[in-house]
């Protein structure tokens, strides 16, 4: 909603400066005209069919005509400054944007996905697939763009920031993803999101043992090692090609 706010004031803010200026001016003369008081003077701009014609000076008319005109291109300048700001590149975006703050602020207990690396796009389409809610935190502000033009639910910000982690719902959320590929990240972020939520479930995946003693001592409650797994994972493989071995075994 700021975004958007500040976006219409950097569109909108000369149209209206002249605008007060306009009117300033035109309650002065209808003041020097017609005696008025300045609130009298400023409803016959505003609502001019309120000017009696069969009482006030020709002058008057002619200057009530001009007023009438001249508020009339205002609003048509406003108008267009208007349009241009809502159907803008930048306009579209801050729409997404803020519809896309207000579809996170609804999710509850869900999972939030840090980093959107090979492993965290991996995640993701699994999450998308068992139709899990989610919510992807992202530091690249170009990924961010193009995830926010996928209407994918996402924040762009440093996961490591407390105010980020509560952006994303983390008091709310069942549990948290952390698949950077810094294992230090990944400690730190670990720790931070138990701090902020004691019972949350948190994943997070690390590229060496050590690293994977610590945080499952900072209270991850599953550590993942993509490098170990997929060890694992090979070797199964290959034991189908010895079946007469295992036979024995």
């Amino acid at each position: 909603m700021l975004r958007i706010a500040m976006l219409f004031v950097r569109r909108l803010w000369l149209p209206l400066l002249l605008l007060a200026a306009f009117l300033g001016v035109c309650v002065a003369v209808y003041m020097r005209l017609e005696g008025l008081r300045p609130i009298d003077a400023l409803f016959w701009i505003i609502h001019n069919h309120a000017i009696d014609y069969r009482f006030v000076r020709t002058s008057t008319k002619i200057f009530a005509l001009f007023v009438y005109a001249g508020v009339f291109a205002f609003q048509i300048w406003i108008a267009e400054r208007v349009l241009l700001t809502i159907f803008s590149h930048q306009g579209v975006e801050a729409w997404k944007s803020m519809v896309n703050e207000v579809n996170i602020d609804r999710l509850r207990d869900h999972f939030i996905i840090c980093g959107y690396g090979q492993v965290g796009r991996t995640v993701v389409d699994q999450l998308e697939r068992l139709e899990i809610p989610f919510v992807l935190v992202e530091t690249n502000e170009g990924l961010y763009r193009e995830l926010l033009n996928e209407r994918t639910p996402v924040i762009h910000g440093d996961a490591k920031r407390h105010d980020i982690l509560l952006k994303a719902g983390l008091e709310r959320a069942r549990g948290i993803c952390i698949v950077i590929d810094s294992d230090a990240d990944n400690l730190y972020i670990t720790v931070t999101a138990r701090s902020l939520n004691p019972r949350v479930k948190i994943i997070t995946r690390a590229g060496q043992q050590r690293y994977a003693t610590a945080m499952r001592n900072s209270g991850a409650d599953e550590v993942i090692i993509p490098e170990y797994e997929g060890g694992l994972m090979t070797g199964r493989m290959i034991q189908k090609y010895y079946p007469a071995q295992l036979a024995i075994e």
